[in-house]
């Protein structure tokens, strides 16, 4: 607490920290009401900004994370690996249903 009441004592670095702090909130507040006006987005994690789900996911089985997270979202879900979306796509028919009926939509995705 002492940093940062000695921090703010000089004029410069307690304008940065309020237009740092102000700049996080209007980013916060954008990126929410994108994902609001989208609506076709897949339900999933909330991600953190610009590690996205990283944090949460365990890299070294991360199919695991995506079985678990299945579960709480259904079969087809988002997450964000930093700021890249990936939906994912869990089980045999919905993997299926994908590349056979939207063939085309998914053509030129990476797998």
């Amino acid at each position: 607490m002492a940093v940062i009441e000695s921090l703010l004592q000089f004029p410069s670095t307690g304008t940065l920290l309020g237009a740092l702090l102000l700049l996080l909130v209007l980013y916060l507040l954008s990126s929410q009401s994108k994902s609001q006006k989208e609506g076709k987005e897949p339900p999933g994690p909330k991600p953190l900004p610009l590690v996205g789900n990283l944090l949460s996911l365990d890299l070294s089985r991360p199919f695991d994370t995506f079985f678990e997270l299945s579960k709480t979202y259904g079969n087809v879900f988002q997450v964000f690996l930093g700021s890249k979306k990936s939906v994912v796509l869990v089980g045999y028919k919905t993997v299926k249903e994908a590349l056979v009926n939207y063939a085309e939509e998914f053509g030129d995705r990476d797998i």
